[in-house]
């Protein structure tokens, strides 16, 4: 199935790019690389001038680290995707927490759409035609007859779900935020969907990496946007350290368990 790449290619979003390294003592501005990524809607416009907060008054490198620390120290975000990914298009929303909860989508272009919950140790998942067919062939065709659009249920533990099941654990998500030298550079201020962040801007290649961190409150990262390379897109975060909700859903649902 289509769920160790989906795993990877939010692994490889969740590295960072720039910030993937920066300092432990926030003081470093050494070279460093990072990641790749993919693409959602959130606008960044031009800020109006006003007195810089303390986070614009750092470089670079130090920005970095302490958006990688803060990103770090979250207990549930959501993120949110839409790029290339393996030659092919992706988009993907998560909502997760460091319990395992998660309630999100994903979809693979023309390979299919699939809707995701899990909560405790159940995941339920549902797959479109299109994507049974995808990743299944004649298997997956008959699939599609005999599940339909219904809700699918099976232990997260299992071995055809456990990777979508790791994409639920926030905590495995941001263990690629970590911080050691990088040569981030200070680009302009400006919003993200209102509010204000600083960009941080790293080139590697024909790749640039552009990194919005928050400079009211906590400087989480708000968005990142790849131009160029093989995998250009973008990824934003928000829903900091809010609950999660997940719930089983009703109706008729198939137990991919049962003998």
């Amino acid at each position: 199935m289509r769920s160790t790449t989906t795993l990877a290619a939010l692994c490889a979003v969740t590295a960072l790019a720039l910030t993937a390294c920066g300092t432990d003592d926030d003081k470093g501005d050494t070279a460093g690389k990072s990641g790749q990524s993919v693409s959602a809607s959130s606008k960044a416009t031009p800020s109006a001038k006003a007195p810089g907060s303390e986070v614009e008054k750092l470089t670079g490198p130090q920005i970095a680290n302490k958006a990688m620390k803060a990103m770090k120290s979250l207990t549930s975000l959501t993120t949110a995707l839409d790029g290339t990914v393996d030659g092919g298009p992706m988009k993907y929303r998560m909502s997760s927490a460091n319990n395992g909860e998660c309630v999100g989508n994903m979809s693979f272009g023309t390979e299919g759409k699939v809707e995701l919950i899990k909560t405790g140790d159940l995941i339920y998942m549902k797959f479109d035609r299109a994507f049974w067919k995808s990743q299944g062939g004649k298997d997956g065709a008959e699939a599609a007859d005999t599940i339909g659009d219904r809700w699918t249920k099976s232990k997260a533990s299992g071995s055809d779900f456990k990777d979508f099941a790791s994409a639920c654990d926030s905590d495995t998500m941001l263990s690629g935020f970590e911080a050691g030298p990088n040569l981030a550079r200070k680009g302009e201020t400006t919003t993200v969907d209102g509010k204000p962040a600083i960009t941080l801007i790293e080139t590697d290649g024909d790749e640039t990496y552009t990194t919005y961190v928050a400079t009211e409150g906590k400087p989480y990262i708000l968005k990142m946007i790849i131009k160029g390379g093989k995998e250009p897109g973008t990824v934003t975060f928000g829903d900091f350290d809010k609950p999660v909700d997940a719930k089983a859903p009703t109706g008729d649902i198939v137990d991919l368990d049962a003998p």
